[in-house]
C-alpha cells in the first residue's frame, strides 16, 4: 500500500507542469493518463480534455502498454453555485497480451470550475474509490482527492488533500472513504482526483481480461452561523424581567 501511495504524488506534480502551459481557458478540465513501471518511472503519458476523452467505442490504445482499450467518463457539478459539489470518474480497460504485472495505470483528473454557494465557509471533503475485476485475479484502485484554489490558467494552490483510500476486487481488502476538512472554502475552487490502478491476474491475460475503477469526490460546505442582531438579543434577554414585573403588578392589585 505504501508503495502505491508513493506512486500517486508524482502524478500531481506532472499534472502541475501541464496546468502551467499557456493558452488554457480560465475554467477547464484536464485528464492525464500514464503508465508506470515497478520503479515509478513514467513509460507512457497522454493528456485529454472533456471534448476528446476516449470512449468505449473509440478507446485509447497506447502502443506497447500493459493497459489498453482505455475509456474514461468524467462528470461533475462545476459551473453552478452549490453547497454540495462533486466529481465522479470511471475508467475501464483491459490488460494487453504483453501485460507486465509490475506496471500500473495512473489517471489524474483536474476540474477548476467549481463554485461554492457558501463562500468562506468550512467544508468537508470525501474520497471514495471502487474497483472491479473481469479476470481471475485482483484489481486494486488507490485514490485521493485534492482541493485547490486558483485556476488551471493562473496556477493552483492546495487547500486540503485526503489520505489515500483503496479498493481491491474481488478479494479485498478495502479502505474506502478517506476525508479532509477545509476551514475556509473560497467562492471558486478546483478539485483533482488521482486513481492508481494495479492489476494482479492469477493466470495469463487475454482480450477478455477487463477491469473497471471509479473515484467519487464530494465536498460539502456549511454556511457559518449568522449572529442575531444586538437589538433582538437585548429584547429577548429582557423578556423574563418584563414577565416578573407583570406578575408583581397583578399581586399588588
Amino acid at each position: 500500500m505504501l508503495r502505491n501511495i508513493r506512486w500517486i504524488a508524482p502524478g500531481l506534480l506532472t499534472l502541475v507542469g501541464l496546468l502551467a502551459q499557456p493558452g488554457r481557458a480560465a475554467a477547464d478540465t484536464l485528464i492525464l493518463v500514464q503508465e508506470l513501471d515497478g520503479s515509478s518511472n513514467v513509460l507512457m503519458s497522454q493528456s485529454f480534455n472533456l471534448a476528446n476523452l476516449p470512449t468505449s467505442s473509440s478507446p485509447y490504445n497506447p502502443a506497447g502498454s500493459s493497459y489498453t482499450g482505455i475509456s474514461i467518463i468524467v462528470s461533475s457539478t462545476s459551473g453552478t453555485p452549490r453547497t454540495v459539489n462533486s466529481i465522479n470518474t470511471s475508467v475501464n480497460g483491459q490488460l494487453s497480451t504483453s501485460f507486465d504485472p509490475s506496471h500500473s495505470l495512473r489517471v489524474t483528473v483536474t476540474d477548476d470550475g467549481f463554485v461554492n454557494a457558501n463562500a468562506g465557509s468550512p467544508a468537508d471533503v470525501s474520497n471514495d474509490p471502487g474497483a472491479s475485476s473481469g479476470f481471475l485475479g485482483d484489481v486494486t484502485n488507490t485514490t485521493f482527492t485534492t482541493v485547490q484554489s486558483g485556476t488551471i490558467a493562473s496556477g493552483l494552490t492546495t487547500l486540503a488533500a485526503t489520505d489515500a483510500a483503496s479498493d481491491t476486487s474481488p478479494s479485498g481488502p478495502s479502505n474506502p472513504n478517506s476525508t479532509a476538512s477545509i476551514p475556509n472554502l473560497p467562492s471558486t475552487f478546483a478539485m483533482t482526483q488521482e486513481l492508481l490502478v494495479h492489476a494482479a491476474p492469477s493466470s495469463g491475460t487475454d482480450p477478455n481480461s477487463t477491469f473497471g475503477v471509479t473515484e467519487s469526490s464530494r465536498i460539502v460546505s456549511t454556511p457559518a452561523a449568522v449572529p442575531a442582531p444586538a437589538g433582538l438579543i437585548l429584547a429577548l434577554t429582557a423578556l423574563p424581567v418584563i414577565g416578573v414585573r407583570r406578575v408583581l403588578r397583578r399581586k399588588a392589585k
